[in-house]
């Protein structure tokens, strides 16, 4: 039900903006930015650093990579999504180059089923599932595209955790044809220092959250197997059936 709704306000265009996290592409015009103000942070001896003054900066540095990027995406999105709807090879190009690399796929999976569940299951099992995800995800995109309606994101506000690896980036997405809305895309910094998108939150709900409940339900009945073959049954579906009509699309995708 919720879903529904969802899907009716263009929620899965809203949600591949969330993929979008500028640890590449927003370096250098980070590194143009801010160049003075990280040289005069470096420089200060650490003694006169406070917590206050590195949450800061790191708010900062994130709302730098992010604003760029998404301001990009959104203008590439309403200029090329007439191509992209008619063109899947072009379209999977696409996210193949912005956004699944920047989106933590593996996070993502671990947090769907919950760690108590997922740290238990084998190597194999594990890259099943987040396989699965991953390919689930792509087909958000791809579903996506058709709603999409000439919406344009910007940032608007960016959070950071206590411990400064999670934060949120607010996106305030403007459409012709229904109320401005404000999506939330968490991130999380990893072990290389680089953000990515691991989870989006509309009008408070987030994506993980809602599907851990279905996803529990198969679960606690039939076990992770049947979870994976049940994601992997929808993808090959929606897939097969977009490759058997449309003869501009990637081997890969099928």
């Amino acid at each position: 039900m919720l879903f529904k709704l969802f899907k009716s306000q263009s929620f899965y265009p809203l949600l591949l903006i969330g993929f979008f996290v500028p640890v590449l592409q927003g370096a250098e015009t980070v590194s143009k930015s801010t160049g003075a103000v990280i040289a005069n942070e470096v420089s200060k001896p650490p003694s006169e650093k406070t917590k206050q003054d590195v949450n800061l900066n790191a708010k900062s540095l994130l709302r730098l990579q992010f604003e760029p990027i998404i301001a990009s995406i959104s203008e590439q999105l309403l200029t090329q999504h007439e191509q992209y709807k008619k063109d899947p090879k072009a379209y999977q190009a696409f996210l193949d180059q912005h956004v699944r690399p920047y989106w933590d796929a593996s996070s993502t999976a671990r947090a769907l089923i919950g760690s108590t569940e997922f740290r238990p299951l084998s190597k194999k099992t594990k890259h099943d599932f987040v396989q699965a995800v991953d390919k689930t995800l792509v087909r958000y995109a791809f579903e996506g595209i058709a709603f999409y309606s000439g919406q344009q994101f910007q940032l608007v506000d960016v959070a950071l955790s206590d411990s400064g690896k999670m934060g949120w980036v607010q996106v305030l997405i403007r459409s012709k044809v229904m109320p401005d809305l404000n999506l939330d895309i968490l991130v999380k910094r990893n072990k290389m220092g680089k953000w990515q998108a691991v989870d989006v939150s509309f009008e408070g709900i987030t994506y993980v959250a809602v599907k851990k409940y279905l996803f529990k339900k198969i679960l606690d009945k039939q076990g992770v197997g049947a979870l994976i073959a049940s994601l992997n049954e929808k993808n090959n579906q929606f897939f097969g059936e977009l490759c058997a009509t449309n003869d501009k699309v990637d081997k890969k995708t099928c």
